[in-house]
């Protein structure tokens, strides 16, 4: 280490600059990580379920591409933690994911999946559509003449991604984008409360999210953007079902991080 001045104090600030860098290093890995881990997880419990395609590719891929990036990149602007150089030093072969951040990918993308596909057929339901018939969509054209009279005249077109499909698809991939902007709030710091440490203390952060939200409001709202994504602008009662499911994931990041603070995961 070699100081620009001859003041030792120099050393304590870049010690806590070191460790602040790796501290958001390790919010920008796990906040990509648990998003992908999401979105893998939508399809696998869609697959599961035998649903229809809960997310199209060029969903999964703007959402990739475009609604991620800005907030990874904002977190590597997260202010130090407080008490961070009360922190025990990590050793060198101290590894960068733990056990315990496995456990947090686990559940955190469990939970993102699972109220993705949770939105999506909540959305069917409210519209009249048994969740019995929805699991066996494939079967549309042997149904029986009006099966589905309340929401579609035409049985299969109930679950056609240019007609029935697109508010349903258009509520799922809101949910994500919003759990996915509220998991980056949440990643201002790996281990402390947003009591203790606010989305607001990064003020790059709150771009980064704001920036994703109104691409994506852009895309529900201008016609032929939605036509392009074959998506449907949102209703009120659509927009409180997004809200029914995202908002339980900053409990579940609260509790996590609890945990991380009694296991010591730093």
């Amino acid at each position: 280490m070699v100081l620009a001045d001859d003041n030792f104090a120099t050393i304590v600030a870049a010690v806590e600059e070191g460790r602040a860098i790796y501290a958001n290093m390790k919010s920008f890995i796990n906040f990509l990580i648990t998003c992908n881990i999401g979105e893998v997880m939508t399809v696998f419990i869609a697959t599961l379920l035998g649903l229809p395609e809960v997310l199209g590719p060029l969903h999964l891929l703007w959402v990739n591409l475009v609604t991620d990036g800005p907030p990874a990149t904002a977190l590597g602007f997260n202010p130090p933690d407080p008490g961070l150089m009360k922190a025990k030093p990590r050793g060198r072969t101290d590894p960068l994911v733990t056990p315990y951040t496995l456990v947090r990918y686990a559940f955190t993308g469990s939970y993102v999946g699972l109220a993705t596909v949770g939105a999506f057929l909540h959305y069917y339901v409210r519209a009249g559509v048994p969740i019995k018939l929805l699991r066996q969509w494939a079967l549309c054209s042997t149904w029986e003449e009006g099966a589905l009279a309340s929401f579609a005249s035409n049985a299969c077109d109930a679950f056609d991604p240019a007609k029935g499909k697109l508010g349903a698809s258009a509520t799922a991939l809101s949910t994500l984008v919003i759990m996915e902007m509220l998991r980056a709030m949440c990643a201002v710091s790996e281990t402390e409360s947003l009591v203790q440490k606010p989305p607001w203390a990064n003020k790059w952060l709150l771009l980064g999210v704001t920036l994703p939200i109104l691409l994506h409001l852009s895309v529900l709202y201008t016609p032929w953007a939605a036509k392009i994504f074959q998506l449907a602008p949102l209703t009120q009662d659509d927009w409180k079902s997004v809200a029914m499911f995202a908002l339980p994931l900053v409990l579940l990041e609260e509790i996590l991080k609890l945990g991380a603070r009694i296991v010591g995961d730093h």
